[in-house]
């Protein structure tokens, strides 16, 4: 074949093991066949490096390589250029290893492991308060049905295998998923719901599991941590002075309660059940202070004032 297989991948010719693994995952992903689809120029290259690796990285091979140049597999003491020559046939299982899929070297089984997915979506305070349900659509990389996730078949012939045509050797394939979530009532925002068998599909037929995180859009009015719902109030001076009604918000209408005399800005009240999801609805009052005065109400706040200062 003449090539020089170190200038294939890169390195010197006293490379070890390690500095010969490392070039040829580098190239391998740049060149592979799913990353340069309909690519003929990539595709030879890829096989090239293949063929590189394979030798290199076989100490056996790679001391006759180095003993006896690119002519080497002529050599009557060869007795492996078939196997090299379908060296072609087994890059499934390089490029499984590649991946982390399991397997060293031509021909080793392989398992794909069924692995769990994340996601996220966004619901709304008026979502959270009472339920609601989304529809996900995903794609999940699964175990290969025809291989069985090892990315490699048996041949015609019986007596080799070769890089499976279904997922082109790399042990998966990309599937499209279509799962309804339901968020129930008051779910805390942040926190994951599971959905079991959601994930992608491993060797043995099984899924792992969907995760989807809750992200609660921002409100101009609730604030929920799962635990309790804020909310601000503004309550007039004279009504925090005095204690009276106010009217407070709800996420689902309003109500009422009473300040007792002599509150104060920042103080915080309980509405028990009346917040998002049946929580509890924390309320902080805000003293309210009037921009404006009339004559009357200037007059009586002085006076106010004046008393307040004489006591």
């Amino acid at each position: 074949m003449g090539k020089d297989y170190y200038a294939v991948l890169g390195v010197p010719k006293d490379a070890d093991d390690k500095a010969i693994k490392t070039a040829y995952r580098k190239l391998a992903r740049k060149y592979h066949p799913d990353v340069n689809p309909n690519d003929p120029t990539a595709e030879a290259k890829f096989k090239e490096v293949g063929e590189a690796y394979a030798v290199l990285s076989d100490p056996t091979k790679r001391e006759k390589y180095d003993r006896l140049g690119p002519r080497w597999e002529e050599s009557p003491d060869f007795g492996g250029y078939q196997d090299f020559q379908n060296v072609e046939m087994d890059f499934g299982g390089l490029f499984g290893h590649l991946f982390g899929m399991g397997g060293e070297g031509f021909g080793r089984a392989k398992t794909v492991a069924a692995r769990d997915i994340e996601r996220s979506v966004d619901v709304s305070l008026e979502e959270i308060d009472s339920g609601t349900k989304r529809t996900l659509t995903f794609q999940t990389e699964d175990a290969c049905s025809t291989c069985g996730g090892s990315g490699q078949v048996r041949l015609s012939s019986g007596t080799r295998t070769g890089a499976c045509p279904q997922c082109r050797g790399t042990g998966l394939v990309l599937n499209s998923r279509k799962i309804v979530v339901s968020v129930p009532a008051g779910f805390k925002p942040g926190a994951k719901l599971r959905v079991s068998g959601g994930g992608s599909k491993g060797s043995n037929g099984r899924a792992g599991d969907l995760f989807v995180k809750i992200n609660l859009l921002p409100h101009p009015t609730f604030k929920y941590d799962g635990e309790s719902t804020e909310t601000d109030v503004a309550v007039p001076f004279a009504t925090a002075a005095l204690g009276g009604v106010v009217s407070v918000p709800t996420p689902r209408s309003s109500g009422k309660f009473t300040v007792p005399a002599g509150t104060q800005g920042g103080q915080m009240f309980r509405l028990k059940g009346q917040g998002v999801g049946k929580s509890d609805l924390m309320v902080r009052v805000k003293i309210s202070v009037p921009k404006a005065l009339n004559a009357e109400q200037r007059r009586l706040l002085e006076q106010f004032a004046k008393l307040e200062v004489e006591a």
